[in-house]
């Protein structure tokens, strides 16, 4: 690839790793110097040809390509790096491995506990059998957040240390690595839209975890909570029995599957990544209907192979009446909407925020000086340098 503006010494380095437009190097400087000069489709056909490499580092703490008068960006970064990077430069990127460590470890010790709780610790005198397990919902929630971090993990942890790998290794150890790292992102492949949508609904799902059992199943006495005890919203003198008179276990298993969790995904949203809002928001937004349709679907066919629904609005003797079943499920979905609504406002509050952070003089300096440029094209590589 030629061009008559290019310094010829850059020119090798365009061939140099056609995979990686993100490496450093002479290829970035060779971008910033075609941007200066307003070669902005010159650069665009750069971009085009040499598709990223998603285990590559960023180039600069604002992941973005240097542009001229406040132009958009030339290219974005994949979300799969967008989950390795915090969303503010307060937090490093070792320091964003250590955390998703602790994150996997703790969910994962905390699974081992749950499950024990579930067939050893619940009440049996309503006829609960461990086969209703994989039916719940706080089942599925919980094991599509362990499934997120553990993924965030192995990505993060390959992204910042084994940046480079070679495809055509196949040392078991290089194996291994290669199946931790991001995905590469090839031109026409779905796999940025897959990963959205698996990160929209694990978010989405813990969040109504959490809002379905306070809200609605401790009102009603459903809460696993002691009967009798406990129906309505509970008061401080109950709260405070419940924490001390039946051991740490059951309220430690209580506390961590209907609110630790949402604390995470909460962090997670705002502070361990910096994906942006999702688009498109109709796909997004139909996958989230769908995917909690096909649960109720499911629900269903746990309630007819355990006799007992994961729901108690499912159950249409306890509520009395078909249409309350069928109200009680619409408003579950539009819940599910209204959650989505909120943690696309909160990806977008966060990308403010952050944006604004980034928005110093020394960003916006180099930009204003673009006018001052002088007219002699051998002086302009090292003003773009």
């Amino acid at each position: 690839m030629q061009h008559n503006n290019v310094p010829a010494n850059m020119i090798p380095a365009l061939s140099a790793n056609s995979r990686s437009l993100w490496c450093p190097g002479h290829s970035h400087h060779l971008i910033s110097y075609l941007v200066v000069r307003h070669e902005v489709p010159f650069v665009n056909q750069l971009v085009c040809a040499m598709p990223p490499n998603d285990r590559t580092p960023l180039i600069d703490r604002q992941g973005l390509l240097p542009t001229p008068l406040g132009s958009p960006p030339v290219q974005d970064h994949p979300i799969f790096l967008r989950v390795c990077h915090p969303p503010c430069g307060c937090l490093s990127q070792s320091c964003l491995v250590y955390i998703r460590g602790f994150l996997v470890t703790y969910l994962t010790v905390l699974m081992g506990m749950l499950l024990h709780y579930e067939i050893n610790w619940r009440e049996k005198d309503d006829g609960y059998t461990p086969w209703r397990i994989p039916f719940q919902f706080s089942s599925l929630s919980f094991a599509l957040l362990w499934l997120y971090h553990v993924i965030a993990f192995f990505w993060s942890f390959t992204h910042l240390y084994y940046p480079h790998l070679d495809e055509y290794e196949h040392r078991w150890e290089s194996v291994i690595l290669w199946v931790m790292s991001p995905p590469i992102q090839t031109p026409g492949s779905r796999k940025r839209l897959y990963f959205s949508l698996f990160y929209t609904i694990v978010h989405v799902f813990a969040a109504m975890n959490v809002i379905i059992y306070w809200v609605i199943l401790v009102p009603n006495g459903h809460g696993h909570l002691p009967k009798g005890k406990y129906e309505g919203f509970p008061t401080f003198d109950a709260i405070e029995d419940f924490f001390t008179s039946d051991g740490w276990f059951h309220p430690f298993c209580i506390v961590n599957l209907w609110v630790v969790t949402g604390l995470i995904a909460f962090a997670e949203v705002l502070f361990l990544n910096s994906v942006r809002r999702q688009v498109p928001v109709p796909i997004h937004l139909f996958m989230v209907v769908f995917f909690l349709g096909w649960y109720l679907g499911w629900a269903a066919i746990g309630q007819m192979l355990t006799g007992y629904p994961p729901f108690f609005w499912m159950d249409r003797k306890a509520v009395g009446k078909n249409e309350i079943v069928a109200a009680y499920a619409v408003g579950f979905i539009s819940l599910g909407v209204i959650v989505f609504c909120f943690l696309y406002g909160l990806v977008g509050m966060r990308e403010n925020i952050t944006h604004c952070r980034k928005a110093t003089p020394e960003v916006v300096k180099p930009q204003s000086r673009i006018e001052d440029r002088t007219e002699d094209p051998e002086q302009e590589p090292a003003a773009a340098v």
